[in-house]
């Protein structure tokens, strides 16, 4: 990490990782492009790239039953793909899963077929009995320590969705560290 002002990937990890989260996979995606570096430069966490979420959904179930705590970095768009996971296993089981999500479809969103899913991916995460926030801003940060506070003591899955505007670096300035 660098020694100067944090960037909004820097300030996402090291927020994560203050929870104990260990065990990560993840799915390509370019906004989300500096946590997956931080990643791959961390020797004190497991990562593992996957090339679909159903898979790191059941790769992370295992890692929490093996004693980790577990996190996802992924596009909202891959979402649809593991509903069938969260409801049947990381739901039904209670699998404290923390979701790190890009918000495609969110203003910004330069791929029309993007929209259709950013705009739905809310709805049908707490519709599939996972907890949601939105942080649209490196000062909203807070919301992360609350959702996966609350995920660890219930036991349930939360994601956070990162739309845009969190990684505009230009709306970013040190006193929101």
């Amino acid at each position: 990490m660098s020694t100067t002002t944090p960037t909004p990937s820097e300030l996402l990890y090291r927020k994560v990782r203050a929870h104990g989260i260990d065990f990560f996979v993840s799915v390509p995606c370019s906004l989300l492009g500096g946590v997956i570096n931080l990643l791959e430069a961390d020797r004190d966490v497991v990562y593992t790239p996957v090339t679909r979420e159903e898979e790191g959904m059941g790769i992370l179930t295992g890692a929490y039953l093996a004693g980790r705590r577990p996190a996802i970095v992924m596009q909202n768009s891959g979402y649809g793909t593991i509903v069938n996971a969260i409801c049947s296993l990381v739901g039904y089981y209670r699998i404290p899963t923390v979701m790190l999500v890009s918000h495609r479809g969110s203003e910004g969103e330069k791929i029309e077929a993007q929209v259709p899913m950013g705009e739905a991916v809310q709805a049908v995460m707490e519709a599939s009995g996972v907890r949601c926030a939105t942080v649209p801003h490196p000062d909203q940060l807070g919301r992360v320590d609350e959702g996966i506070e609350w995920a660890l003591a219930e036991e349930r899955p939360v994601a956070f969705l990162f739309p845009f505007s969190y990684w505009k670096v230009a709306d970013y300035t040190p006193e929101h560290r």
